[in-house]
């Protein structure tokens, strides 16, 4: 899958945000913060990137209620 995301936040996505919503996405919003006060993303991509983050805590937890389920 091809993504304007860096590596390092990709590798964040990975199985890992299953086992662990909350903290894969605190992880994700750290990044985001310091790639933005560094200058590496705008305001812009922050907020991409922060909606992304909840986006995939929110999945995350519909997934472990899901695998309860069966």
């Amino acid at each position: 899958m091809a993504t304007d995301l860096p590596q390092a936040w990709v590798v964040e996505l990975d199985d890992q945000v299953v086992e662990d919503p909350d903290g894969r996405a605190a992880v994700l919003s750290e990044m985001a913060y310091a790639a933005h006060w560094q200058q590496e993303i705008d305001e812009g991509y922050l907020l991409d990137i922060l909606e992304l983050a909840e986006s995939v805590r929110v999945w995350s937890f519909l997934e472990i209620g899901a695998s309860h389920l069966t």
